[in-house]
């Protein structure tokens, strides 16, 4: 996956330099960013046993290429690991997504509308031993701001509300179990503009 992200980010980035975009958000650019933050989980998927959700840190590396002035398609890929004393989970993803700038040629701060549709595993871990697997599907609806630091770099800050659902997989009987659960995600991280 990672190999197709980064053939798909090099790419993008030669048909932005013979683009002619005239600035960040313009037709022809290129947008790579790398985003952090924090996120609270709820839901049977994510509730412990005695009904306190979990908290995390998530990474999301991304790239956007505007086929149109303000018009960013591209995709995202997700890196979430948690660890509570000996247990642990990993979360790895990624996917298309699709985001609209509100955005004119020489403005500071510009927002955006963002949604996202990702594949995701999720394991599980528990004295050193995958206890359980997940796969399934994650869709993301979010919105926010990004502040142009200069002319090719700006920093993003993004709320979004996501919506999982997972199949359980490799234990016998509960094969076909599927879960839901929400997140809502903060993140903000440094993105930079090709054209």
């Amino acid at each position: 996956m990672k190999g197709i992200f980064f053939l798909m980010a090099f790419l993008l980035m030669l048909c932005s330099v013979s683009s002619g975009a005239e600035y960040a958000f313009d037709k022809g650019s290129t947008m790579f960013g790398f985003t952090a933050g924090f996120l609270n989980a709820s839901g049977d998927l994510y509730e412990s046993a005695d009904k306190r959700p979990f908290t995390a840190i998530i990474l999301m590396p991304n790239v956007n290429y505007f086929f149109w002035p303000n018009v960013g398609v591209g995709g995202e890929l997700l890196v979430f690991l948690t660890g509570r004393g000996d247990d642990k989970s990993t979360t790895l993803g990624g996917g298309p997504k699709l985001t609209y700038f509100f955005g004119e040629k020489d403005k500071k701060s510009v927002p955006f509308v963002t949604s996202g549709f990702y594949f995701i595993r999720h394991e599980m871990e528990y004295f050193g031993v995958i206890d359980a697997s997940y796969y399934g599907t994650r869709f993301k609806l979010g919105g926010g701001t990004n502040v142009m630091l200069s002319r090719h770099l700006g920093l993003l800050i993004e709320a979004s509300y996501n919506m999982d659902n997972l199949t359980l997989e490799g234990k016998t009987g509960e094969k076909d179990k599927s879960e839901s659960g929400a997140m809502v995600i903060i993140t903000m991280g440094l993105v930079g503009f090709f054209f």
